[in-house]
């Protein structure tokens, strides 16, 4: 595995580089007319899948770089990614509606400027998940389909919950990134309070061992880990064959920090996968991959 600075996708379409450059000329902002949008993009995979599971797979045009699901997805044409969008790729598509995630002013005040309707969505906490669904589902004119989902996906959680019930609640650190060297883990990009992955592991069945500070998503170093001493550790690795990644060794270099208990307990569990990082309509399996880790002795077969 290569050495130095592994980061994790936080959240769909974070992970971007680059830019575009070039010119486009400028034309006055569309209005909202209330017709449903028949040409659609979408600059993040989230929404990329929201979108098909509402049954508008056949209205999308443009994705990211990133959407690899599903499979109908990595066949379209490709607009750059959510940070670094490709201008002049989306106005060629000719859109009538460009779905992101809050990225820039910058970015929309150049979409609208282009007289590209834009339609950002907030999914930065489980519930904002669920509700960005019926927003999404709303615009294009498929209420209907919109709620059918959200209530499919809310029961799904609540089996969850039910399955976990009064289970005790192992402390947990949950890890988007981490920096090697010498064979082991030296620091973590870690999920703190009032985060997507926060909400993930209440659902869970789990406390999350990482306190309030400063920043949302922290940097810990090995030392910060051994105070915490958490009960399991839930490494997210996405992007494992692009990255040229190796579960086997993850694992081993978690294996030399054997002041952990969760190590010597062997209760640190690498997830890996697009799952694990795309906060759409498969959250009821993310969070259920999450709780089994949490709680493997559950009956997870039960309804």
């Amino acid at each position: 595995m290569a050495r130095g600075r592994l980061f994790a996708i936080i959240i769909a379409g974070w992970i971007v580089t680059g830019g575009c450059g070039g010119s486009i000329d400028r034309q006055a902002p569309r209005e909202e007319s209330g017709v449903e949008p028949r040409r659609i993009i979408s600059l993040a995979p989230s929404l990329t899948e929201t979108l098909f599971a509402l049954g508008l797979g056949n209205r999308l045009v443009g994705v990211t770089r990133y959407c690899a699901h599903p499979s109908a997805a990595v066949n379209l044409p490709k607009v750059g990614g959510h940070l670094d969008p490709n201008f002049e790729a989306i106005v060629a598509l000719s859109p009538d509606l460009v779905v992101a995630i809050p990225s820039s002013r910058e970015i929309r005040q150049r979409l609208e400027s282009l007289g590209i309707r834009v339609l950002e969505v907030d999914q930065h906490d489980v519930e904002a998940v669920l509700e960005s669904i019926s927003t999404i589902a709303d615009a294009c004119g498929v209420s209907e389909r919109g709620e059918a989902l959200t209530a499919e996906l809310r029961g799904g959680l609540e089996r969850i919950r039910s399955i976990v019930g009064e289970s005790p609640r192992p402390r947990a650190v949950v890890v988007i990134g981490h920096q090697v060297g010498g064979g082991s883990v030296r620091s973590v990009w870690t999920a703190g309070p009032d985060t997507f992955y926060d909400g993930v592991l209440q659902i869970a069945g789990g406390v999350n061992a990482v306190e309030g500070g400063l920043a949302r998503y922290p940097e810990m170093s090995r030392e910060g880990l051994a105070s915490l001493d958490p009960d399991v550790v839930l490494d997210l690795v996405a992007g494992i064959e692009e990255r040229d990644l190796d579960v086997e060794r993850i694992r081993e270099e978690w294996e030399r920090l054997t002041e952990l208990r969760a190590v010597r307990e062997n209760r640190v569990r690498v997830l890996a996968g697009d799952l694990m990082v795309v906060p759409g309509p498969r959250l009821p399996e993310m969070v259920e991959v999450f709780a089994r880790s949490l709680h493997p002795g559950l009956d997870w077969s039960a309804e």
